[in-house]
């Protein structure tokens, strides 16, 4: 089965075939970047954010529109947050195969580090599978290192491994 991944034209250039490629090595789906149909939409002014859920409101609504069955994850470079939350790196739908995942915050940029394109992939990789991970029936995980564990903060992300735990990965094939 095929990921779409939408990547919005905001959102950092010319990482795109090394976020697929790693996502191949730990996914049982085949990524296919794919330009972006999407209108960012859903910025709050007053939380300099966008909310995630309109997003992937969006999302649901061209899968509806075009016929696509399989997961789609977005990409985009606006920081994300939903009602409850001061921010999020990403955002998934089981129930309608939509994810969303964010630069901005995954960048050593947004906390004042220089560039470093390497840092910025090795994050989006990790969330992009621990978001696709819930798109395929994962839950979050106690095991800090697997992808399925819940990061709330940056750190969260650099501790965990490019890979699911073991239990995490018997219930991956259980599902595929």
């Amino acid at each position: 089965m095929d990921l779409l991944i939408f990547w919005d034209d905001r959102a950092p250039a010319g990482i795109q075939a090394a976020l697929s490629r790693e996502l191949e090595y730990i996914l049982p789906l085949d990524p296919k970047v794919c330009e972006s149909h999407f209108v960012v939409t859903g910025y709050m002014p007053a939380r300099r954010q966008t909310n995630a859920a309109v997003l992937l409101d969006s999302l649901d609504l061209y899968k509806k529109r075009s016929g696509v069955n399989g997961p789609i994850l977005l990409v985009v470079s606006e920081d994300l947050c939903r009602e409850g939350d001061e921010y999020l790196f990403g955002l998934s739908r089981h129930s309608t195969g939509n994810a969303v995942v964010s630069t901005a915050r995954l960048g050593n940029e947004y906390y004042g580090y220089p560039p470093d394109d390497g840092d910025l992939i090795d994050r989006l990789v990790k969330e992009s599978a621990h978001e696709v991970g819930h798109l395929l029936g994962l839950a979050h995980c106690p095991y800090p290192e697997c992808i399925m564990h819940n990061p709330l903060i940056l750190e969260d992300i650099m501790r965990q491994k490019r890979a699911f735990c073991p239990a995490c990965q018997a219930q991956l094939q259980r599902l595929s």
